[in-house]
């Protein structure tokens, strides 16, 4: 990776995926815990996709990653914890983006998570 801040370098893989007409892919991470759901504001900086919002977790994919993979990656940068097993719910198509969705329940408290990204 560059020296270049990671909303510099997000910033030109999405104008290469622009570019190239194909959609953008993403991975992200319904997580819950005794029936309630882990989600996080997004920092408010206007660099990043969707400033400001909640979101779940997740992120894009690395050329060659499959879905699966960059869940779990996204959520180990992310929060610092990947549960056991996660399973896939659904994908969701556009012509921009295609969302690959899986879920997964926390089994560890809470205050073993931390907030790396977003």
């Amino acid at each position: 990776m560059s020296g270049k801040p990671k909303s510099y370098n997000n910033q030109i893989e999405g104008m290469q995926h622009a570019m190239s007409n194909q959609p953008v892919e993403v991975a992200i991470a319904i997580l819950y815990r005794q029936d309630r759901f882990l989600m996080q504001l997004r920092d408010n900086i206007p660099s990043i996709t969707h400033p400001g919002f909640w979101a779940f977790f997740g992120g894009h994919l690395d050329p060659g990653e499959a879905p699966e993979v960059a869940c779990q990656r996204g959520l180990l940068e992310e929060i610092g914890y990947c549960p056991p097993e996660i399973f896939f719910f659904r994908c969701y198509k556009t012509d921009e983006v295609i969302r690959h969705i899986f879920s997964g329940s926390i089994e560890v408290e809470l205050e073993y998570l931390f907030l790396g990204e977003g």
